[in-house]
């Protein structure tokens, strides 16, 4: 396997992760980082398509269908438009074989941070819940995985 491939899988994690930190902090997911994100995955597909876990149009499809619910729960005021295009773009990562994974473990996070979140004083959470910081982790844990196989 090539090294290029792993190393795009490492970065995606990397960049995951950090949307992740930066929603935390400061309730706002970084457009570039987004963009690293389908930016590396265009490159992965076309010079190491075997890293991405499924043939590039399924993941493409995949996060086609991420872009239309992000989207959708954005105008039902469900979550924000980065959490949306967060989604978009780990789901064009995951692809059609882990995406259904990552979603149960983002809703599980999700739920998780609610509860934790109704159980704290007024003010405990003053810009609401930072949706970023369920989706991304179990993508990031995904593709480390990925990669981690891949160096094997």
């Amino acid at each position: 396997m090539s090294w290029l491939g792993t190393l795009a899988l490492g970065a995606a994690a990397a960049l995951a992760t950090l949307t992740a930190w930066t929603d935390w902090r400061r309730r706002e997911v970084p457009n570039w980082a987004l963009l690293a994100l389908v930016g590396l995955w265009g490159f992965s597909a076309l010079t190491a398509p075997w890293a991405l876990g499924a043939p590039p149009l399924a993941g493409l499809a995949c996060g086609c269908v991420g872009l239309c619910a992000g989207l959708a729960f954005h105008a039902l005021g469900w979550l924000g438009g980065g959490d949306g295009k967060l989604l978009a773009a780990t789901a064009l990562w995951l692809g059609p074989g882990d995406v259904g994974f990552g979603l149960l473990a983002a809703a599980v996070l999700l739920a998780f941070m609610c509860v934790v979140a109704s159980r704290r004083p007024a003010g405990g959470l003053r810009d609401g819940i930072p949706v970023a910081c369920a989706i991304a982790p179990p993508a990031a844990v995904l593709l480390a995985a990925r990669a981690i196989e891949a160096s094997a």
